[in-house]
């Protein structure tokens, strides 16, 4: 019986599949940098002979450029990954910063996360009105959340 691993590499060996060649030897090197280098990168690909590295942010564009010998010295050295791209024939590594990079949302939850320790009883000794008006807002605030 054979295992799955010889299945997939058969099926990989076809040249329908060319992409899903293209895309393991992407996942092997971005497995074989450095965790900080991973999360850095949005994406992968090669023209003429160049590995591009889309990256996040332009601290992990200088990054990569300290490290670009590193990267160089991966493609030659590991043996899986020799295998996996060898039919790429990646000559130079670029790195880039992308500006189709993920917008981060920003929470808009506004509920207090802790139980308010506030009975709302307090004097107001203010003479503007305008403030006066506000504390006792605050004030109706807290008896709100407290119950």
């Amino acid at each position: 019986m054979k295992k799955i691993e010889t299945v997939l590499d058969h099926l990989l060996s076809h040249p329908t599949y060319a992409v899903l060649r293209r895309q393991k030897c992407f996942n092997l090197i971005k497995k074989a940098l450095p965790k900080r280098l991973q999360e850095g990168i949005l994406f992968i690909y090669v023209k003429d002979r160049t590995l591009f590295f889309a990256l996040k942010h332009p601290a992990y564009k200088m990054e990569f450029d300290y490290k670009l010998s590193l990267i160089k010295n991966l493609l030659t050295t590991i043996e899986p990954i020799k295998d996996a791209c060898g039919s790429h024939e990646i000559s130079r590594v670029k790195c880039f910063v992308s500006r189709f990079a993920p917008v981060r949302k920003k929470s808009t939850d506004t509920h207090p996360r802790y139980k308010e320790r506030s009975s709302g009883t307090f004097t107001v000794n203010v003479n503007n009105e305008e403030l006066k008006s506000r504390f006792e807002k605050i004030k109706e605030t807290i008896r709100c959340s407290k119950s």
